[in-house]
């Protein structure tokens, strides 16, 4: 997993656009760092789904999402 994309700072209403975007870019697996917000988590894991993939916690950090 070489990619990371950092939504630190990123507003709610652009997130969809650029998990898009990265899904477009790269393969997955790939991280999301969205800090410990729990609602950046579920607005990425709704994101992702919508592009039939899934967004799991990792176990060493729990502000970083792994997309799959």
């Amino acid at each position: 997993m070489n990619v990371v994309i950092d939504l630190h700072g990123v507003k709610h209403e652009n997130v969809e656009h650029i998990l898009h975007s990265a899904c477009v870019e790269h393969t997955t697996p790939f991280i999301v760092i969205t800090g410990k917000s729990a609602d950046m988590k579920r607005i990425v894991s709704d994101a992702v789904k919508l592009l039939g993939l899934t967004a799991r916690d990792t176990i060493d950090n729990p502000g970083r999402l792994v997309i799959e």
